[in-house]
């Protein structure tokens, strides 16, 4: 009966283990169930989208504007002007472009999408990398980026690079900065003359020219003696008028007061003027002319190796110069500060009396 008792307190046992294995096994499972649950939603999360490889930020397409002839400063006026550039890379997105022109100088200045790019260097990478001075990259409210660039022509395509920020690596860019999309106001319309073509002329004229020739070599004889003497008369005249000039523009003969004088400027591209006549100011045998120049952006002026600043720049820059004769070519240096960087440009100034 003891014997009995007992096998049955062991098949209780037994049952008992049987029991709690089971449900440590399903505890097993439910386990491994939410590994597996949080395994699927750690697969579900978006990667970090990689950056653009090697071959995408070195690709460059062909923008070459066909049969089109490169557009220099000499062709267009001094100014501002909103002008199309097409890049050669589709991670550099040109967004705006402007082309700014002064003196002999033009620059592009572009608004970039993005901030990709920290720096812009007018050259390729190669170039870049042991330069000394860049464009840097100014970033706006909207998380674009704008450069500005010095370039040669327009309708060419030019080579530049950009680096990167990410990456600190210098990229071949390309740019074409389109002059058919600039307003009509920015070119400089050619005058006629030599430059228009030439009439063909009509054969069947060529006997009537011939005797029309002889004709007028006969009246040009007879004309000839009453030319000499007419000529021999200017001479005597134009010699009396110099010497009453040079009498009257002498500063010695000057009294002091206000005069005006005829201003010639020439030099830099002629698109810049400078206001004629203006007031010239005897004080104490001293002479003074005012220069008033078309634009607001000269910021001083050097004569002789001495630099004076603007009295007032509204309307255009305006200067007060002393000069030392009239009717005498005189070199001047105009400092502008319409481009990134100021440019000196070398003028020759003459000024004359009026009468």
């Amino acid at each position: 009966m003891k014997n009995k008792r007992i096998i049955a307190v062991l098949l209780c046992l037994v049952m008992v283990l049987s029991v709690l294995s089971g449900c440590g096994a399903g505890n097993a499972n439910n386990s491994g169930n939410t590994n597996t649950a949080s395994g699927n939603e750690a697969n579900t999360v978006e990667p970090v989208p990689a950056g653009p490889t090697e071959e995408e930020m070195t690709a460059l397409s062909d923008i070459t504007k066909a049969g089109a002839e490169a557009i220099g400063v000499d062709k267009l006026n001094e100014g501002t002007y909103e002008i199309k550039v097409a890049s050669g890379s589709e991670l550099f997105k040109v967004l705006s472009s402007k082309l700014v022109v002064v003196g002999n100088v033009m620059q592009l200045v572009l608004t970039v999408e993005g901030d990709a790019y920290s720096r812009m260097y007018a050259g390729d990478s190669a170039a870049a990398s042991s330069a000394s001075s860049f464009a840097e990259g100014v970033v706006d409210d909207n998380g674009n980026t704008t450069f500005r660039i010095l370039i040669d022509s327009l309708d060419k395509v030019l080579t530049c690079s950009a680096l990167s920020t990410a990456n600190g690596k210098w990229y071949d860019r390309t740019l074409l900065a389109d002059s058919a999309t600039l307003d009509q106001s920015a070119f400089i319309i050619a005058d006629g003359g030599d430059d228009q073509p030439d009439t063909p002329e009509d054969d069947t004229k060529t006997d009537d020219n011939k005797n029309s020739g002889k004709n007028s070599n006969t009246k040009n004889d007879s004309d000839s003696k009453k030319n000499t003497k007419n000529n021999t008369n200017n001479k005597n005249n134009k010699n009396n008028t110099n010497n009453k000039n040079n009498t009257n523009t002498d500063k010695n003969t000057l009294a002091d007061g206000k005069y005006q004088v005829k201003v010639t400027m020439t030099g830099g591209t002629g698109r810049v003027t400078v206001k004629s006549p203006t007031t010239l100011t005897v004080k104490k045998g001293k002479m003074t002319v005012t220069i008033q120049w078309s634009s607001e952006n000269y910021d001083y002026m050097k004569v002789g190796g001495k630099k004076y600043t603007p009295k007032s720049t509204k309307g255009g820059s305006l200067f007060e110069i002393p000069i030392s004769a009239l009717n005498k070519n005189i070199k001047m240096i105009g400092d502008t500060t319409a481009m990134s960087t100021p440019h000196e440009i070398e003028y020759t100034f003459k000024f004359e009396l009026i009468k």
